[in-house]
C-alpha cells in the first residue's frame, strides 16, 4: 500500500505511541483500524469478518501473546505488522463462511420455490414471513436504490427497527435455523456476490404457491390486491402533498379501508393476527412510512396521520 493511501493507519489523535499501549488498548485500536478500513471503497468485506479472520491468524496471536514482554521499539514494529495483517485480511478473504453474522444484519432472506418445504414442515413458522406485493418499492441487496417489484415476494421478517434477520441470535451471532436456512442464505457469500446474484434470477416463492389449495383465500387476496394497490396509496400521498394537505381525506380513506378489509376478512376467515402480513402483505399504515408519515392510534381508536421525522426507505 502506498504511503499516501488514505487508509494508512495512524494512531488516534489523542492516543499515545504504541510503545506505551497495554494489550487491551492494542485490541481497541485494531478494532478501530478495521472499522476505518470499511470506508475504503475497495473493501467490501464486513469488519466483523475481518476481525474474525485476523484473530485466527497465528501471527496476530503471536503478537498478542508477546506484547507485554516487548520493549517500546518492538511494540511499534509489531503494531505496523498488525496493520499489515488487517489490510491483508480485508482484501484476501477466505472463501468460506466464518459465521460472523454480518450478512444476517444486512437484511433477511427472500424465499424461493425450494424453500416451500421449510414452511410446510414448520422449520420457518408462518408468522415469521410476510408478503411484498407486486408494485411495492423495496431495496435490492445488490443496489442502493429502491425499485418497484414486478412480481411478489415472500420475505422473512426482520427485527423491529433494524434490518437484522429475525433468526439471528444477537449474542452468539449464530443462525437459529442454520440447518434449515433458506436458499438465499446458503448462496450468500460476502467474498463473492455472484452466487446470490445468480439466485436472484430464479423463481421466487409467492402466496399462490403456499395457498394454492385454498381457493377462497386466493380470491380474497386477489380482491385485496385489486382494491388496495400501492400505486393508489402513492397517488393519494402525491395529491396530498401537491394540495398542501387539502386532500388528506383521500389518504385517510385508503388507510381506513385497507385496515378494515384485512381486519374484517382476517376475522371472517380465522386468519391469526400475526399472519395477516403473510396473507395480505404490508398494511397501508406500514407503507405510509415510505412517504414520511406514521399512523398513530388514539385511546378511543381514532387513527391519526402524523408526519414522521424522515421517510422510511426500508423494505422492513
Amino acid at each position: 500500500m502506498s504511503p499516501d493511501h488514505p487508509f494508512v493507519a495512524q494512531p488516534p489523535a489523542d492516543a499515545q505511541s504504541p510503545a506505551s499501549w497495554p494489550v487491551d488498548v492494542l485490541r481497541e485500536n485494531v478494532l478501530a483500524y478495521v472499522e476505518a478500513l470499511r470506508q475504503d471503497p475497495e473493501n467490501r468485506v464486513p469488519p466483523e469478518r475481518v476481525v474474525l479472520q485476523l484473530t485466527q491468524d497465528p501471527d496476530f496471536q503471536a503478537v498478542l501473546k508477546t506484547w507485554d514482554g516487548l520493549d517500546g521499539a518492538s511494540r511499534v514494529s509489531a503494531w505496523k505488522k498488525v496493520l499489515g495483517l488487517a489490510e491483508h485480511h480485508a482484501r484476501e478473504v477466505l472463501p468460506a463462511c466464518v459465521m460472523c453474522g454480518e450478512c444476517c444484519r444486512m437484511g433477511s432472506p427472500t424465499l424461493h420455490m425450494d424453500d416451500l418445504e421449510l414452511l410446510q414442515k414448520g422449520a420457518i413458522p408462518w408468522e415469521a414471513v410476510y408478503a411484498l406485493r407486486r408494485g411495492e418499492p423495496v431495496h435490492s441487496p445488490f443496489k442502493k436504490d429502491l425499485f418497484f417489484l414486478l412480481d411478489e415476494r415472500l420475505k422473512v421478517r426482520e427485527k423491529p427497527g433494524t434490518k437484522e434477520c429475525l433468526f439471528l441470535d444477537g449474542e452468539s451471532r449464530r443462525c437459529l435455523i442454520y440447518a434449515d436456512r433458506p436458499l438465499q442464505c446458503r448462496a450468500q457469500a460476502c467474498w463473492d456476490p455472484a452466487p446470490a446474484e445468480d439466485l436472484s434470477k430464479q423463481p421466487y416463492l409467492t402466496r399462490r404457491d403456499i395457498f394454492k389449495d385454498v381457493e377462497l383465500l386466493l380470491e380474497v387476496m386477489a380482491e385485496h390486491d385489486r382494491r388496495c394497490r400501492f400505486d393508489q396509496l402513492a397517488a393519494a400521498f402525491s395529491e396530498m402533498e401537491a394540495s398542501k394537505g387539502a386532500s388528506v381525506d383521500r389518504v385517510l380513506h385508503l388507510l381506513a379501508y385497507e385496515d378494515h378489509f384485512r381486519t374484517f376478512m382476517g376475522e371472517k376467515l380465522g386468519i391469526p393476527a400475526d399472519q395477516l402480513e403473510l396473507v395480505f402483505g404490508r398494511s397501508f399504515a406500514c407503507l405510509a412510512q415510505l412517504f414520511g408519515y406514521r399512523v398513530d392510534t388514539e385511546p378511543d381508536g381514532t387513527r391519526l396521520l402524523v408526519p414522521d421525522r424522515e421517510p422510511s426507505a426500508e423494505n422492513r
